[in-house]
């Protein structure tokens, strides 16, 4: 027989952050993630998460937005649907439902957990095979303290834990954020990979290549390859 969608459950979990995480649109003092658990006909569940950072600030879905979506819109509309077929499940969130994308991705992810539950598989295998088994953690230093983070990548490298780091900038002049970088990069740069990250606030068209050279320059003296993570305007 056919497992079917039995129950849907979600709840907002609030981490608070190590320090306040700033950001160029807000200061964040904890992570709201959305936990989703599906329960199939059969006993097997799978879980699923939804993470969105600053409330409103930074996507259109709000934790308490997207928990509401599941249980009020979208658990009674999968709930006694076949549970195997997810593209027939995401067509009928998508028919149905505009938007909403992460509490749909939420859901997605509880399907597949639950699918490769079901058939012994990790889900990598669901979606073709992984190519990598293990990734490095990247570590954002966002105290907005140009010493503290520096103090902080030390005490991370000293400990052994992490040697990718990322920087968030963007709330600043640019001037001030250059040096930031630069004396960050300066004081771990050969020992560990840096990034920086504007968060959606990218310099006029005519300015940016400029910007991103000027930004390269100084991540050059960095232990990998300089990387830019360039603005999401959406």
């Amino acid at each position: 027989m056919t497992a079917t969608v039995e129950q849907i459950e979600s709840w907002i979990v609030d981490v608070p952050t190590i320090r306040p995480h700033k950001l160029s649109m807000t200061t964040m003092g904890c992570q709201s993630l959305v936990i989703v658990r599906l329960t199939r006909s059969d006993g097997i569940c799978g879980i699923g998460e939804a993470t969105t950072i600053g409330g409103l600030s930074y996507g259109v879905e709000s934790p308490e937005a997207i928990s509401s979506a599941i249980t009020h819109y979208l658990t009674p509309l999968l709930k006694g649907q076949p549970a195997d077929n997810l593209n027939a499940l995401t067509a009928r969130m998508n028919g149905a439902i505009k938007g909403n994308t992460f509490a749909k991705s939420a859901i997605e992810t509880a399907l597949l957990d639950a699918r490769g539950k079901a058939l012994g598989l990790p889900v990598s295998a669901l979606l073709g095979g992984a190519l990598q088994t293990a990734l490095p953690v990247l570590w954002t230093l966002a105290s907005g303290d140009t010493a503290k983070d520096i103090a902080e990548g030390e005490k991370l490298l000293a400990e052994g834990r992490h040697r990718a780091f990322k920087l968030k900038i963007g709330a600043r002049e640019l001037a001030t954020d250059l040096r930031h970088t630069r004396a960050i990069v300066e004081a771990l740069g050969d020992r560990a990979s840096i990034r920086v990250d504007v968060n959606r606030t990218p310099p006029p068209a005519r300015k940016a290549a400029a910007n991103w050279r000027r930004w390269a320059s100084i991540l050059s003296n960095s232990r990998s390859a300089p990387t830019i993570m360039p603005p999401r305007c959406g």
